[in-house]
């Protein structure tokens, strides 16, 4: 909790620099049946997550064709306590902390393509679990070509220790918004988003998330053997929005989440793509649930 404390409070003091972008969210996911995704159930469990980031660009240069070439860090971190009763207990932390700083650098290279490249790295793992091998190493080199004034579309390849050696990884991005009276949004950059919103005016927004998917992640130590503890949620929501001031937004989320996942596997390759492939008999999750969320965004 001290870690948390002090992500907190290093997120507020970064959100009131006048270049940064920031947020910070509570969400809270009720109750329900753990167990085979088709068969039975030997558990149940809740999870509450508080979550923030920022990014704060400390150079920032335009072209004559309005391009950007920007230098900015980044730093995230997500505390999730899971409310573990019966037989999800056994299998599921009961506490997860997941925490990152990026290095991120991008540049036009013609007048259609950008080149965007990060490295960073976090903490991945239960707080009281914490050793070398939680630290896992991120990165990435995308190619980004914006197809429209709303459209950008990038593929590339992305680098992760989370298999135990260093592994590159295809990626793609698509970011597509259309804005006015009724904005629509498509977000694959981080997770995916798809959502709709409604502007009532310039203070209240009512925006409907169709689909949301993010999650969680844990190195874990088992019977001696290093593993990757991974859970990711689906979840759509109905999000009123109220605008305070230039640069500041609250908002609310109220809806379901469809789908809790929570996969043990061996930090191999091999054991990944098993994982991915594997008859979902054999998978564990949880069941719907109810879905709340607080949360506060500033610079966007």
């Amino acid at each position: 909790m001290r870690t948390l404390s002090f992500l907190i409070l290093f997120l507020l003091i970064a959100a009131i620099e006048s270049h940064a972008q920031g947020w910070l969210k509570t969400e809270y996911m009720t109750s329900s049946k753990y167990g085979y995704e088709e068969g039975e159930k030997i558990g149940s469990g809740d999870l509450m997550k508080i979550s923030g980031a920022y990014n704060l660009p400390f150079s920032l240069k335009q072209n004559e064709r309005g391009q950007v070439t920007m230098w900015s860090a980044s730093i995230y971190g997500a505390y999730g306590i899971l409310n573990n009763k019966s037989g999800a207990a056994g299998f599921n932390p009961n506490e997860i902390l997941n925490t990152s700083i990026n290095l991120t650098h991008i540049r036009p290279i013609s007048a259609k393509w950008s080149l965007l490249i990060t490295l960073g790295g976090g903490i991945y793992s239960a707080p009281d679990e914490i050793k070398a091998n939680s630290i896992l190493v991120n990165g990435g080199v995308i190619f980004m070509y914006k197809l429209r004034n709303n459209l950008d579309l990038g593929i590339g390849a992305g680098l992760t220790n989370s298999f135990g050696i260093p592994v590159a990884m295809p990626m793609f991005l698509v970011n597509w918004n259309a804005l006015g009276k009724y904005d629509l949004k498509v977000n694959m950059s981080s997770g995916l988003e798809i959502s709709g919103a409604y502007k009532f005016n310039n203070k209240f927004k009512l925006k409907l998330v169709a689909m949301e998917v993010d999650g969680m992640s844990a190195v874990m130590n088992v019977n001696g053997e290093s593993m990757i503890y991974a859970s990711a949620t689906l979840k759509s929501y109905l999000c009123p929005e109220y605008k305070i001031g230039k640069s500041s937004t609250l908002y609310l989320g109220v809806g379901g989440n469809w789908l809790r996942s929570a996969d043990l596997t061996n930090r191999t390759l091999k054991d990944f793509f098993n994982s991915m492939f594997s008859d979902k008999n054999d998978k564990m999750l949880f069941s719907a649930a109810g879905y709340f969320a607080v949360g506060f965004r500033y610079g966007f």
